[in-house]
């Protein structure tokens, strides 16, 4: 998958030195001095089990000083080529981050592990949305619910199974209770879901009809079954423990 690669260790180029992930930069302790992702352009890190990975560029983020982008490219078949797809604005980008993805797409905090990133992702977007797991909220608590939740509704695994049912370039409004997103009112915009890192508590309609129905997402995840259609409102979803809410056409 090119919009995301997993190394269990981290492991730099140059011996002896040790590099880190912190937030969304890289961190690397060499020879008693300390490099960061903005020093570390144009330079190539091997970053374990055969994976190589050369930086580019690296810029911050006009509007959200914590993410620091960076154009990655990888070994392929015809050479160094981009790591990430173009996203919506055309550019290929990405970030490191602490931390990796099961099969069925839960965020693992696992110590020890990193992800690379991109931009064009679910597993970008949500933190460019304001829920990156590194971070707490004013009252110290930490986001990685919040990035789990959004990472499911991104992808509209209603079933929490790691299956996407969106589409790409689909607009869907977010919300939460935090003041991180606030609801925007859109013509034809309805409550869809409330979500959790284990998918939707409950489904008020399928975003893209197309591809599955109510009844068919009642077959595919009976936890679901009792609570689809007009009896998902934002209020039941709040007392199923949902931390994120959306609406859609």
């Amino acid at each position: 998958m090119r919009a995301a690669l997993f190394a269990a260790c981290l492991i730099s180029s140059v011996a002896n030195a040790a590099l880190e992930v912190e937030g969304t930069e890289f961190v690397l302790m060499e020879n008693g001095q300390t490099l960061r992702s903005q020093d570390l352009a144009g330079s190539t890190l091997d970053l374990g089990n055969g994976l190589a990975v050369r930086i580019l560029s690296v810029q911050r983020d006009a509007d959200d000083g914590d993410i620091w982008w960076h154009h990655f490219q990888v070994q392929g078949e015809n050479g160094w080529q981009d790591l990430c797809e173009p996203d919506r604005e055309g550019f290929s980008r990405g970030f490191p981050m602490v931390g990796d993805f099961s099969d069925d797409g839960h965020y693992l905090a696992t110590p020890g592990t990193m992800s690379l990133t991109c931009s064009s992702g679910a597993q970008g977007k949500c933190v460019r949305f304001g829920y990156a797991p590194f971070k707490r909220n004013g009252d110290g608590v930490s986001l990685a619910a919040h990035y789990g939740a959004c990472l499911r509704m991104v992808r509209g695994d209603y079933c929490g199974d790691g299956v996407a049912t969106t589409r790409d370039g689909t607009t869907i409004d977010i919300y939460d209770d935090l003041g991180i997103q606030r609801p925007e009112t859109g013509e034809g915009f309805r409550f869809e879901a409330g979500w959790t890192p284990d998918g939707a508590v409950c489904v008020h309609h399928p975003r893209i009809a197309e591809h599955l129905d109510l009844s068919a997402i009642a077959v595919s995840c009976p936890r679901l079954a009792g609570a689809l259609g007009t009896s998902c409102t934002e209020t039941r979803a709040r007392k199923l423990g949902a931390v994120l809410f959306n609406r859609s056409r």
